[in-house]
């Protein structure tokens, strides 16, 4: 099973709370411009050399959505090819789980850096947690509708009438019942465990391109999917993110742990085989094979035209407009807000 996101949007305004020691106030956009004033009013992260010449490692803590996979690898592979450590970081990743909020932890200051959705993030801002965007590590989100590979399913359209095994409150899924009108699908929670969908007719069960169909192949269950990403849902997935106030007081380490990502997803892409094992040792319990097929699943959705000439992890102001507009149809913003204020992309080194 993979992150569950209604369970990563429960208790936000205890968020609010712990987020008071992250300058909520700041309202200003986060920029290249702030990164020159801060290194002009003598940054303290700036590069400091030792007695003997060589410079210290400014200290960075990331926390994943979900527990160590193949959909991080990029990170994983920055930390393994020493990407970060060159770039002057001293860095820690930390593995999610259900018991572990990103948005918290980042939030209240107990970590640097998160990975999260875009529209989480817009909903994240809206109540009062600034968070911004830095990277976003699939320009589309991987999850899926699976189906049994013996029926017809032409399209979203076709739902109508049908039996989904979903998470009250996918943002997703409330975007493609509100775009297709499906008024009268049969939803039933999924509780992590896809037995029901197994044993149901004609169902459909919410996952992940790059999980459940390999679950189920190896227990020798075809599936098809429908990427949600086909649906129109504009959603960026695994966005890296910190805080406007650590972005304000910390633009050289932000900048260094971006450009030392980018570069360990370039890396991951072609030589995964001898990353994952590496990742394996934060989570014993996946598959090396497992995370291979990750690997492979996901580089659609990592390289594509725009990245291919801006760079990975590349970001722009109409998709996150496009985003929030599609959160207001569905009801989950209550106002627009400055979308320019909830990413950075200043950050990213671009390819061309």
């Amino acid at each position: 099973m993979k992150r569950n996101r209604s369970l990563m949007n429960v208790g936000i305004a205890a968020m609010l709370l712990l987020a008071a020691g992250c300058s909520a106030a700041r309202n200003e956009p986060a920029s290249s411009g702030a990164a020159d004033n801060a290194a002009q009013s003598g940054n303290q992260d700036a590069d400091a050399a030792n007695e003997s010449g060589t410079k210290e490692l400014q200290k960075a803590h990331l926390v994943e959505g979900w527990y160590a996979k193949g959909e991080d690898g990029g990170y994983f592979a920055a930390l393994q090819q020493n990407y970060y450590k060159d770039a002057g970081i001293d860095m820690t990743i930390q593995p999610g789980g259900p018991q572990v909020s990103g948005l918290q932890l980042v939030a209240s200051g107990q970590a640097d850096f998160g990975i999260s959705y875009a529209d989480d993030i817009l909903r994240a801002r809206e109540q009062g947690i600034p968070v911004v965007g830095l990277l976003a590590g699939f320009q589309y989100t991987p999850q899926v509708l699976i189906y049994h590979a013996d029926d017809k399913l032409g399209g979203f359209e076709e739902l109508k009438g049908r039996t989904v095994f979903i998470q009250p409150g996918v943002l997703y899924w409330e975007f493609i019942k509100h775009k297709y009108k499906l008024t009268d699908v049969n939803e039933l929670n999924y509780n992590g465990q896809l037995v029901n969908f197994l044993k149901t007719k004609g169902s459909l069960n919410q996952g992940y391109i790059t999980n459940e169909p390999y679950a189920l192949g190896e227990q020798g269950v075809k599936v098809n999917v429908l990427k949600i990403a086909d649906s129109g849902y504009a959603n960026y997935c695994d966005v890296l993110f910190t805080t406007e106030d650590y972005l304000k007081k910390h633009p050289d380490i932000v900048k260094a742990v971006v450009q030392a990502s980018q570069a360990g997803w370039a890396y991951y892409l072609d030589n995964y085989k001898s990353v994952n094992p590496f990742i394996q040792t934060y989570n014993k319990d996946m598959a090396v094979e497992a995370m291979d097929y990750e690997a492979e699943q996901e580089k659609p959705f990592i390289l594509n035209d725009e990245t291919q000439a801006h760079g990975i992890g590349y970001m722009k102001a109409d998709r996150w407009s496009l985003v929030q507009d599609q959160l207001m149809e569905i009801g989950a913003l209550k106002a627009k807000q400055d979308v320019s204020k909830a990413f950075d992309a200043s950050y990213l080194k671009d390819a061309g």
